[in-house]
């Protein structure tokens, strides 16, 4: 296993890193480390030695090319064989480096691409566009051509459970598309498409906007209605294509899952608290129409479990609600 060192100016590679895990999950090889007034290149050196044993490959991601931390990581990785320094360091580089690290048979080369490529194509500008993918990938946009018919579904549109979308993961999240979703489940998950089901999200010009800016440069991102989505997903021109869905409520699943959409399990990822509502997770908050949302799903059959990441702890939502005396 690689390990992988965060070392800045200050005190921000514990912060770095404590962000990174919010959106990923704990790693367990990961290793922050500070570079404070009055030090000098000998104590990061001791402090990288402390955290990366001999013969153990490493990948040193530090803030400022050139500063004290990176001077120390060079030096401490010309003696080695598999190490290696990136400078730079933000959220995107740290993230496809965790997720990159976590695979079987990484290696420091391929973790050195990673960083370098999410470090530089993590730099945005809302206004000013975002970076150019890498030639070979498909730019966001629809799935849909834009003469697809929208609205309310008619109920007898042709629908073969034959000829379906492969749904691979549906998570009810408030914020629809963030780091959580772009960068960790669609990485664990791997689809060809994500599709943000939102009536919202959808008629909301900025927000939509927004959604199809942030999402992974690993899979075609769509902001649909809810039933355009489901028009999609018995569309035979898409069949068998990887798709991850992500609503904004369990509504919108329940809605997607009686029109014939098919899912292993619902995941409950996070519902923004207002006035009015209960919380039962940190990151979870229900009201009645939720409630009664929730029960429909397990009436049908339906697996539901809490979950913000792939590596963090899963809990059973109708036994959550139990517990809470909801249902």
């Amino acid at each position: 296993m690689v390990s992988i060192v965060i070392a800045t100016h200050g005190e921000s590679a514990p912060a770095l890193l404590a962000s990174a895990e919010m959106i990923v999950g704990k790693v367990e090889n990961a290793h922050a480390i500070t570079f404070l007034p009055g030090q000098g290149p000998e104590d990061l050196l001791d402090a990288y030695a402390a955290v990366v044993p001999d013969g153990e490959e490493v990948v040193f991601l530090v803030d400022l090319f050139g500063g004290s931390p990176y001077n120390a990581a060079a030096r401490f990785v010309a003696e080695r064989e598999n190490a290696d320094v990136v400078s730079g360091v933000n959220i995107p580089m740290l993230m496809e480096v965790f997720q990159g690290a976590k695979r079987s048979g990484a290696t420091v080369e391929s973790l050195v691409k990673k960083a370098l490529k999410a470090g530089s194509t993590g730099v945005r500008a809302f206004k000013g566009g975002k970076a150019p993918k890498p030639a070979g990938e498909q730019p966001a946009g629809d799935v849909v051509p834009a003469a697809a018919p929208a609205g309310e579904i008619d109920p007898n549109f042709p629908r073969d459970p034959n000829e379906t979308m492969n749904v691979v993961f549906l998570r009810i999240d408030s914020r629809l598309i963030h780091g959580q979703v772009a960068g960790s489940w669609v990485n664990h998950w791997g689809p060809q498409t994500l599709i943000a089901a939102s009536d919202a999200a959808a008629n909301d010009k900025l927000r939509k906007q927004l959604l199809l800016q942030v999402g992974p440069a690993s899979a075609r991102t769509n902001v649909l209605p809810v039933d355009k989505a489901i028009r999609v997903y018995f569309n035979p021109e898409y069949k068998g294509m990887k798709t991850m869905i992500v609503v904004e409520s369990p509504m919108d699943a329940l809605k997607l899952i009686e029109a014939g959409v098919k899912v292993n399990e619902v995941n409950v990822g996070g519902v923004t608290f207002k006035q009015g509502m209960t919380l039962i997770t940190e990151a979870v908050s229900v009201d009645d129409e939720h409630v009664a949302a929730y029960k429909a799903l397990d009436a049908l059959g339906v697996k539901m479990t809490l979950q913000q990441v792939p590596n963090s702890q899963r809990t059973d939502m109708m036994g959550k609600l139990k517990e809470k005396g909801l249902v």
